[in-house]
């Protein structure tokens, strides 16, 4: 996990923020995160809850952006703000009603291809 912290951090600005939308339903970070390691840290525990978990670059609102799924379902959406080929920061919508149209009929999408999803 050091080298995947390691690689995740040369990703973000020295002043990343992450931000997570749990809606009160999924217990997370209530508050954001700054600072590349902190949120290189945050992100990689929270990709580690599930051993079954599957990342998929996707169009998020627009934005770059990461859809998780553990198994079929879809546990986390995540957008990014790039500026200058560095994140600068992060939203992570973890909250189900949130993700209910992303779970709705979608088989996993193979490469990450796929057609944008509704906002969340």
């Amino acid at each position: 996990m050091h080298e995947d912290a390691e690689l995740l951090e040369s990703l973000l600005c020295p002043d990343a923020t992450a931000f997570f939308d749990g809606g009160g339903k999924v217990r997370t970070l209530s508050r954001p995160v700054h600072g590349t390691r902190q949120v290189a840290r945050s992100l990689l525990t929270l990709l580690a809850r599930h051993p079954r978990t599957a990342l998929a670059t996707q169009s998020v609102n627009g934005r770059t952006g990461l859809v998780v799924r553990y198994g079929h379902q879809v546990a986390a959406v995540i957008s990014l703000d790039i500026a200058e080929d560095r994140v600068v920061q992060v939203w992570v919508v973890l909250n189900p009603d949130k993700l209910r149209s992303w779970n709705q009929n979608q088989p996993p999408a193979p490469g990450g291809a796929g057609p944008s999803r509704p906002r969340t």
